[in-house]
């Protein structure tokens, strides 16, 4: 099977992402870029995750061409290759529809660090609407992260993360989603205050190179 540790490690999260609530039925979508070479394993459309083996992933170009697989690729491909495109440092890239990042989606609210452990993600900017599945939604996902940001929501269609690794995107949508829960019940409660900038510029560098927050 081609790039088989690459689909196992895609599939991995993706079930991980259905198990601790992130993703909900189909909804949702996890890729990887194969390493040392131009093609990304994307889990596919319309299928749950828990139901797929490896070899239903689907590979493709960072132009989004089908490689390998016999599988559709997820709708949100687009979106996928055009991160991969633009930050050649991003290797693992995880969407979900979790419920408080996207509350604060359809808010159009700024995520900010609540938490020391969420500052290699936060703050989390968020994306204009456009049509899911469109080169439109991918352009808006590849300037809001810009250059830096590991994660980013886009308005009303939940967040999405972008980081070296895919274990990191993985964790960086858990991170998302606790921030999003504790911010948004600390603005219920009338307050809704973040990490000072500074500690969170300081945590992030800590956080990116590996060292514990």
């Amino acid at each position: 099977m081609l790039y088989q540790e690459t689909r196992e490690e895609v599939l991995k999260y993706a079930v991980k992402c259905l198990e601790n609530g992130l993703i909900h039925g189909t909804a949702g979508n996890v890729s990887a870029r194969v390493p040392g070479e131009e093609a990304v394993v994307i889990t596919p459309s319309g299928i749950p995750y828990d139901t797929l083996s490896p070899e239903d992933l689907p590979v493709v170009s960072l132009n989004a061409e089908i490689i390998d697989g016999n599988r559709k690729p997820s709708s949100e491909t687009p979106m996928h290759t055009a991160i991969y495109r633009a930050r050649p440092n991003v290797n693992g890239v995880v969407h979900t529809h979790s419920m408080f990042a996207t509350v604060f989606s359809i808010l159009e609210k700024e995520i900010p660090a609540m938490m020391p452990p969420s500052s290699a993600f936060a703050p989390v900017p968020c994306a204009p609407f456009q049509i899911p599945g469109s080169e439109e939604l991918a352009e808006s996902v590849v300037k809001t992260l810009g250059t830096d940001h590991l994660a980013c929501t886009m308005q009303g269609h939940g967040q999405i993360t972008a980081c070296p690794t895919l274990k990191m995107a993985y964790r960086g949508a858990e991170c998302v989603e606790e921030d999003a829960e504790i911010a948004y019940w600390t603005l219920m409660a009338g307050r809704m205050v973040g990490l000072p900038a500074d500690a969170v510029a300081e945590l992030r560098r800590r956080a990116l190179k590996g060292q514990a927050v």
